[in-house]
């Protein structure tokens, strides 16, 4: 447990090889696990499966998905954990449609952890057992302690590229606003003025604005925006 917790947060790299690395180490760590998988809410609502460790996995992230009920959902969007002890027993009655399929597919327990939760998106991290009642005291207390390091890790990860990609952002802009004062000899203040106008009649964000003319002075072109 303390050598996959330690990778996880010391870790660095783009999200999803996060992902991959909180399934390989959830399926080494908790035991009795024999299938995991993450399920992440993007903003459109559409629960996507990402980094299952097989086929079953991203079927039944789909099926939550195209069902609308299911324990994953029920952890990223109601609750902080739930778990399904034996999905013969207790799962059909509280998702009629999803728990017949798990069952069909080899799925007899799971558990789901929420890993984050924020406007406009929502993770979750999904275990599974091929006997009921595989999730005792002890494995629970692992899982939810491995769920804990893998949402700091990913609340880091996240983080970070937000600040990588405000960090790219801005420095494009900033070499936007120098062709501008070095074109048309304006103060900072005008050049970002112009960059403004422009973002606004073309019905595009300000760094893409800024991207496009960087991307011309590169080639050597000349064009909008004009003062």
């Amino acid at each position: 447990m303390d050598t996959a917790a330690r990778e996880l947060l010391t870790r660095d790299g783009d999200i999803e090889h996060l992902l991959g690395l909180i399934v390989a180490g959830a399926l080494s760590t908790v035991p009795h696990v024999g299938r995991a998988g993450v399920s992440l809410v993007e903003r459109r609502g559409t629960v996507t499966s990402y980094a299952p460790s097989d086929a079953v996995v991203a079927e039944l992230d789909g099926l939550q998905d195209s069902l609308g009920e299911g324990p994953c959902r029920d952890s990223i969007f109601d609750e902080e954990r739930v778990l399904v002890e034996d999905m013969a027993a207790t799962g059909e009655q509280r998702w009629p449609r999803f728990a017949p399929a798990a069952l069909e597919r080899g799925v007899a327990a799971m558990c789901s952890f929420q890993l984050f939760a924020q406007e406009g998106s929502a993770g979750a991290l999904n275990l599974y057992a091929d006997t009921a009642h595989a999730f005792d005291e002890s494995s629970l207390n692992i899982a939810s302690l491995f769920a804990s390091h893998a949402a700091i890790a990913l609340h880091g990860t996240q983080r970070a590229a937000g600040l990588d990609i405000a960090l790219r952002s801005r420095d494009v802009i900033g070499q936007a606003k120098g062709i501008l004062i070095e074109r048309f000899t304006l103060s900072e203040e005008q050049a970002f003025a112009m960059l403004s106008r422009s973002s606004q009649q073309t019905n595009l964000k300000l760094h893409a604005v800024a991207e496009w003319l960087v991307g011309e002075a590169t080639r050597g072109r000349g064009g909008p925006p004009t003062p």
